[in-house]
């Protein structure tokens, strides 16, 4: 049985097989293998592992990569490695390095593959180089041989290019908001999409492409692993940690939460194992205080088509959805309504509106709490490439006027879906693969810079950290400083993150400009923890703060766009410090192969001085760490003696010796498995561990 995926047919580019379907480009044996006979035999093991994952499919490209990566330190210059290797970056959320790869393969061998050009443009694309995205398609789409389906290519290229000039008109006017990834307690390497609030905004639903456990099996669709839903409490306006929720929320299938009542009490789930892909509902008993086993809809609504993404209007008597119904869309999936009839089941379905639904899928569909705003994501109208977010108002005669696309950097070339709102309808959080992401899709916030805004933190709370602000993103343009000549003033509440309301924290702040390092404003906050800072003008600032018993906060606010008549309000959370919490050291570097510290460390452990001098009584191990790369023997020497280079910088800025200890791990305690690039790189640290306080 095939177990539909909600997202089967967001995770492709193109509804044409043709064009998803890579050409079969194989590596010559003979022709990859040099004069160098060292390292040969493994890098052709290597290609031949990753072969086998790259054809697979897209859900282990990402493996078959790292594969590819190692056979390239052997031959860098074999045009058929060079060419796989940038199709693999392509499905990732790395364009630009797609680029690189994919021009090294042309240049080496320009008759490589017919579809280079195809894969060139949707790369270019994908970065918003929208013009020689179309100079590439034009050119596949010249070479097109008559005895291909010529007649749906042409329509497919004629589409992207078409896309490509929307891209360059809502590129041109950007639109003013701030988009903030979620984190880590959300989002994951593995596809995280499709986020929905549970009643009052106690908690976020979402789904998740993770594997559960080493035995997780993957579909046979697209290669990733089955769908689940997991859940993320809600305290005090913080998303905590997520876990994966049991039954009835979940089963062996594809499963997706889609839809909440108004009341909470009901949740539609997509089931993938149901008439090829079906929507369900599970109610609450509170007399059994659980939630019962999943029903289909009673009435007229499921079918032998794909249903999926639904929404419910305030009332609870109109059932918006996604169908595949050939009877009643316009084209590939669109929005049907079903009304509550008199006897509480749902009556047939109509297509919801043709100013809605295009010829192309529409997909995610969410209704705001007063049922008159509608958002989805939909491939037609004027998308800037795949799926764009568009919002619907409902007029007075009850009908929706035509879907107005949210323009960029909500949207990109890229898959944007699954568009949602908090209560307040003020903040909004959908799926998309965005440059310096977690590695697939995530779940973004979007902020609207209007009257009512916060202020934006653009990186991950970080507890000990150094922040690199010139890394090159794709899709991450903010909006253009505002021309603005007064001061700003900024105000909240530092806070403990156990969440309770009432735990404040007596703090210092420090304002800095991340360029220079130069001190912009210092603040204290009260014995209520409030405090006040007043700014010179609206841009991006470091904010470090420092506190007795907690861990040493550093992150970037961006004040851009903001004035003096717009409310700044931001709290900031401390994690206390415990007996045994554990902190990785950011920006720790060494030489080659020595314990001889970098001078380019020396602000990430001069931060490590003023959190050992605020907090007197702290005892730490700093304790050194490596990849299984070379025997036990040697990494244990030299993770131990890096760790002591820590700890002698520390007390030469003078630290007593009685406070800090220090021990090599090797790679006894990894963090990340050592079978990737990345994992060994992040196994590759330093990390202190709070003995006692």
């Amino acid at each position: 049985m095939r177990l539909k995926v909600l997202t089967a047919l967001v995770l492709f580019f193109f509804c044409t097989a043709f064009l998803t379907a890579q050409e079969l480009v194989v590596i010559n044996k003979k022709e990859f293998k040099t004069e160098q006979e060292e390292g040969y035999k493994e890098a052709w093991k290597s290609i031949q592992e990753g072969d086998e994952f790259y054809e697979a499919g897209i859900g282990t490209f990402a493996i078959a990569k790292d594969h590819y990566l190692f056979a390239n330190q052997y031959n860098s210059e074999n045009p058929e490695l060079n060419y796989k290797i940038g199709i693999c970056y392509l499905y990732s959320d790395h364009k630009f390095k797609a680029i690189d790869y994919l021009l090294k393969a042309y240049n080496l061998k320009p008759d490589l593959s017919k579809k280079v050009h195809f894969s060139l443009g949707r790369a270019y694309h994908l970065i918003l180089e929208f013009d020689k995205a179309k100079e590439h398609y034009v050119i596949y789409k010249s070479q097109l041989s008559p005895s291909e389906d010529i007649m749906e290519l042409n329509d497919a290229l004629e589409k992207l290019i078409i896309e490509c000039q929307y891209g360059k008109e809502f590129t041109q006017t950007p639109q003013r908001v701030i988009i903030q990834n979620l984190g880590e307690n959300i989002n994951s390497k593995f596809d995280d999409y499709n986020p929905k609030f549970a009643y009052q905004d106690s908690a976020m639903f979402f789904t998740s492409r993770r594997p559960l456990n080493e035995k997780s099996k993957r579909n046979e669709i697209d290669n990733k692993f089955y769908e689940d839903i997991y859940l993320s409490p809600v305290r005090n306006g913080v998303l905590g940690s997520s876990y994966v929720m049991g039954k009835p929320f979940n089963t062996k299938s594809n499963d997706a939460l889609v839809g909440i009542s108004p009341d909470g009490k009901s949740i539609l789930i997509y089931r993938g194992n149901v008439d090829g892909g079906d929507i369900q509902l599970t109610s609450y008993k509170p007399e059994k205080l659980k939630w019962e086993k999943s029903k289909s809809l009673s009435g007229k609504v499921g079918s032998d088509s794909e249903e999926t993404s639904a929404a419910l209007s305030p009332d609870g008597r109109e059932l918006y959805f996604i169908s595949t119904n050939p009877e009643l869309s316009i084209g590939g999936k669109d929005i049907l309504v079903s009304r509550l009839n008199e006897k509480g089941k749902w009556d047939e379905p109509k297509n919801a509106s043709p100013l809605l639904n295009s010829k192309y899928d529409e997909e995610g569909i969410f209704l705001s709490a007063d049922g008159n705003t509608m958002y989805y994501g939909s491939k037609g109208h004027n998308t800037m490439g795949g799926f764009d977010i568009f919002k619907s108002e409902k007029g007075d005669d009850g009908n929706w006027r035509l879907p107005v696309n949210l323009g960029y950097p909500v949207n990109t070339p890229e898959d944007e879906i699954f568009y949602t709102t908090d209560i307040s309808g003020v903040y909004g959080y959908y799926s998309t693969i965005r440059e310096g992401g977690f590695g697939a899709r995530d779940i973004y916030k979007v902020i609207t810079l209007g009257s009512e805004k916060e202020v934006s933190t653009l990186t991950r709370d970080n507890l000990i950290a150094g922040t690199d602000y010139t890394e090159r993103f794709a899709f991450l343009t903010l909006p253009e400083l505002l021309s603005v000549d007064t001061t700003l003033m900024v105000f909240g509440r530092v806070r403990d993150t156990i969440g309770l309301i009432d735990t404040t924290v007596m703090a210092g702040l420090t304002f800095m400009d991340p360029a220079t390092g130069a001190i912009a404003s210092r603040a204290m906050t009260g014995t209520d923890g409030y405090f006040r800072a007043q700014l010179p003008e609206p841009k991006v600032y470091g904010i470090e703060i420092n506190a007795a018993g907690y861990l040493y906060y550093l992150d970037i606010i961006d004040l851009r766009g903001y004035n003096t008549d717009e409310k700044l309000e931001k709290d900031f959370f401390l994690q206390r410090i415990e007996v045994g919490t554990k902190v990785v050291l950011d920006n720790i570097y060494f030489e080659s192969g020595k314990s001889v510290l970098r001078t380019d460390s020396n602000e990430s452990l001069d931060q490590v001085f003023r959190f050992l001098e605020n907090n007197s009584s702290v005892r730490l191990e700093i304790s050194g760490h490596t990849d299984n790369t070379g025997s036990l023997k040697v990494n244990t020497n030299l993770s131990e003696a890096r760790a002591k280079s820590v700890v002698g910088y520390l007390n030469n800025r003078g630290i007593d010796k009685t406070r800090l200890e220090y021990k090599g791990y090797a790679f006894t305690q990894p963090i990340a498995p050592n079978d990737t690039p990345e994992g060994r790189e992040m196994n590759r640290r330093v990390e202190f561990t709070v003995l006692s306080k």
